[in-house]
């Protein structure tokens, strides 16, 4: 019978001992080598400006011009293109060289000011909901604890839409807004975002607070968002504050994966003030 080498410690520790130099020199075989290293950070530095838009929308510059600029060697160049390919966010093409086919967007992770739309905010395109479910459900107790002053099953408005850039499906949220707040919302209003809804209604939104995760789209969110099912998207949880600070919303989400997620102004925070001196 095989067993793991934690297995086989608690059995033969001698055994175990003389195992680790195996481990640890197939460890180093799998390790990167110093040239798929370089290779890689090339590949970030382009697709930096691919996000900048230094190429346009026409194509990459040639070999020899990505070797002069970045100092390195065919093998690295071709080596950080073929990564880029592997992302799709780039392609061979006889003729033209290797061109971008795939858009990534810049979002703000912070809400829109009162009177300015997702769309002037975000300065992309058209941007539009698609509504999917719009229903009073009661709290569960996950949501209700996200909620300032809510109890769980308490009446609170679900609102389930996909957001559209100029018709194409950028990201899909549910949305569990207050009571208090809901009761001033319309849906025939839900016409632009959800930011702008919340603003018709009469809430004053003044923050949020964002969290992101790396995740693999579901069969649903791959229907939903026109992507195939497996394909990376980013996971999102927001909770929507008013003036007061109290979380007067949360959504869960899920984004494409061209959408990048910009959230500055950070404070540093000195935690070594707090632990007291020996």
């Amino acid at each position: 019978m095989h067993h793991s080498a934690e297995y086989r410690e608690r059995l033969d520790p001698g055994e175990a001992a003389r195992d680790r130099p195996i481990f640890r020199g197939q460890v180093r075989r799998l390790l990167p080598t110093s040239g798929q290293l370089t290779a890689r950070r090339l590949r970030d530095l382009l697709r930096a400006e691919l996000r900048s838009g230094a190429f346009g929308s026409g194509r990459l510059p040639g070999e020899s011009d990505l070797m002069s600029r970045h100092r390195a060697s065919r093998d690295i160049v071709r080596a950080a293109l073929d990564l880029l390919r592997r992302d799709g966010l780039v392609e061979r093409r006889r003729g033209l060289g290797t061109v971008p086919i795939r858009e990534e967007y810049i979002v703000a992770g912070s809400p829109p000011p009162a009177g300015r739309s997702l769309e002037q905010h975000l300065a992309l395109g058209r941007i539009t909901p698609r509504l999917l479910h719009w229903a009073w459900v009661p709290a569960p107790p996950v949501i209700a604890g996200r909620l300032t002053g809510v109890e769980a099953g308490a009446d609170c408005l679900c609102i389930e839409y996909v957001l559209l850039l100029d018709d194409r499906p950028i990201s899909v949220f549910t949305n569990y807004l207050r009571a208090a707040e809901a009761s001033g919302v319309d849906q025939s209003a839900f016409r632009d975002d959800f930011y702008t809804l919340l603003h018709t209604g009469g809430i004053d939104i003044t923050g949020c607070d964002v969290g992101v995760q790396a995740g693999a789209a579901d069969d649903c969110a791959a229907a939903l968002l026109h992507v195939l099912p497996g394909e990376p998207v980013l996971l999102v949880e927001q909770t929507i504050r008013d003036h007061t600070g109290a979380a007067v919303d949360y959504a869960l989400g899920t984004c494409r994966g061209e959408i990048q997620l910009a959230i500055g102004g950070i404070p540093r925070i000195d935690v070594t003030a707090a632990i007291p001196r020996p």
